[in-house]
């Protein structure tokens, strides 16, 4: 053997992990948002020890051990890093080209340091694989299975679980527990029947039901069943006069694509919305609004220019890119009349505003990239568009941190900042609970052991830039 020294330090590594040289970082005089509670606690230091938060204190009594890396956060924020709970990769648009690994860098220089992808794919889990593995820089990942619906109209790739029958459907949800998805993911056009046999199997395989509520459904089915509802589907319904004006059917899901759809809007009771609050509050569920991407793209509108401003646009494949144009076109040359988009966009605020203040869990999600939304970059227009709907900031951020984290059943580990837990965290340059568009002003990102100082975040969205080439 010819490095016998060496042999005997990886044995005694292997076989007595305290023989391990342990890394230490530091991150001194930093105001600390620690989301536990709502409070700025200013000359903290935080201390890090193999990826996990050791010290928490004053920083004149936080001793920092020896050798360890000394991060100067004077005049700066240290919060959790953010969750965004509806994702998707470009893969699943376009030509389905596999451009995954850029993507999760835009994601983390962003501040996201977990990430829910809300339609599964083979691609996806090998992805999180890599991510946790550490061969990819990038978010944890949870990963959705592939969404099960009841007919696939579109051409190319099918991301779907194309269930007629309850029979297809119970098959198709063991076999994606099987396969290690996080979740089952429903969205379009599934009948009650194919439903039920979603949510029993899933009950029974132990794992959790999210996504939408089409119309073959209805919310109080969704509600019984303690689904956890994307996009507020089928809210809106419930505020029609009656369930028979069209067929109780309104701008809710694939829905806001129809005129008919939005001859409803100026019938739609806002009186009825602390009924609908109470349902959505007794079954106890988390519900994730998705507003920007809905108010932006089809109640408010952006010009051609503010799009092209927009920072995320140059992130963006230039074939997909064409097609987001048709699509933007195509809606907006024909769209329903101003007095009814202003009146959607009023009342999904107002949800989103009564929801919070009765004390169900919102969580931030940005449905990117839709329209011309990028990962990332996006979910700071959420947590925007939260304060916007009369949310405070500390009320917003919890939607993508402390609210997040619980229901994924991982705030033992992160989403707050308290010791013992995983140094999941983001520094920034300006305060977010005084305004909370300070979320993007980006310095340093830590996840575990692995710290992006401000060269390394512009590195990382460098990068990502040969996504829009």
């Amino acid at each position: 053997m010819k490095h016998p020294l060496a042999f005997l330090a990886l044995l005694l590594l292997n076989t007595f992990p305290a023989f391990a040289q342990k890394t230490y970082y530091a991150i001194r005089n930093v105001t600390l948002i620690p989301m536990n509670r709502e409070v700025a606690l200013p000359d903290q230091t935080v201390v890090v020890e193999d990826g996990m938060i050791s010290k928490i204190g004053a920083a004149e009594t936080v001793k920092i051990p020896k050798g360890a890396a000394v991060i100067d956060g004077a005049g700066k924020y240290l919060m959790p890093g953010l969750f965004d709970m509806h994702v998707h990769f470009f893969y699943e648009q376009g030509d389905n080209e596999n451009t995954c690994r850029e993507e999760l860098k835009m994601m983390l220089a962003n501040g996201l340091t977990t990430v829910r992808i809300e339609c599964g794919d083979p691609v996806y889990l090998d992805a999180r694989k890599k991510v946790k593995e550490g061969e990819w820089a990038g978010p944890q990942l949870f990963v959705a299975s592939p969404q099960f619906v009841g007919a696939w109209p579109w051409p190319g790739k099918v991301f779907a679980a194309i269930c007629k029958t309850p029979e297809e459907a119970e098959a198709a949800v063991r076999k994606y527990k099987a396969e290690g998805y996080d979740e089952i993911k429903i969205t379009f056009m599934v009948k009650r029947d194919v439903y039920d046999a979603i949510i029993r199997t899933a009950k029974e395989e132990g794992i959790k039901v999210t996504g939408h509520v089409g119309p073959l459904v209805k919310l109080p089915a969704a509600l019984a069943a303690r689904q956890q509802i994307e996009h507020m589907d089928e809210f809106i319904d419930m505020l029609l006069p009656d369930t028979s004006y069209n067929h109780g059917q309104s701008v809710s899901d694939m829905n806001i694509w129809r005129k008919n759809a939005w001859a409803t809007v100026p019938y739609l009771d806002e009186a009825k919305m602390p009924e609908l609050v109470g349902m959505v509050k007794e079954a106890g569920i988390y519900v994730t609004p998705t507003n920007f991407f809905f108010l932006s793209s089809f109640g408010e509108g952006r010009t051609d220019e503010q799009y092209q401003q927009r920072p995320d646009y140059q992130f963006i494949p230039p074939n997909i890119k064409e097609d987001r144009w048709r699509i933007k076109a195509h809606y907006w040359n024909n769209a329903p009349p101003e007095e009814s988009r202003k009146k959607y966009v009023h009342l999904r605020k107002k949800m989103a505003y009564e929801l919070w203040k009765a004390g169900v869990p919102l969580m931030a999600g940005s449905d990117s990239p839709e329209w011309f939304l990028a990962q990332g970059f996006a979910l700071h227009d959420e947590l925007e568009t939260f304060v916007g709907a009369g949310l405070t900031p500390f009320a917003a951020l919890q939607t993508a941190t402390v609210h997040p984290a619980a229901y994924l059943g991982v705030l033992h580990n992160k989403g707050t900042i308290e010791v013992g837990k995983q140094a999941d965290l983001i520094l920034l340059d300006k305060n977010p609970l005084d305004d909370i568009r300070n979320t993007r002003s980006i310095h340093s990102v830590f996840q575990g052991k692995n710290r992006y100082d401000a060269g390394a975040v512009k590195r990382l969205l460098e990068e990502a830039k040969t996504l829009g080439r």
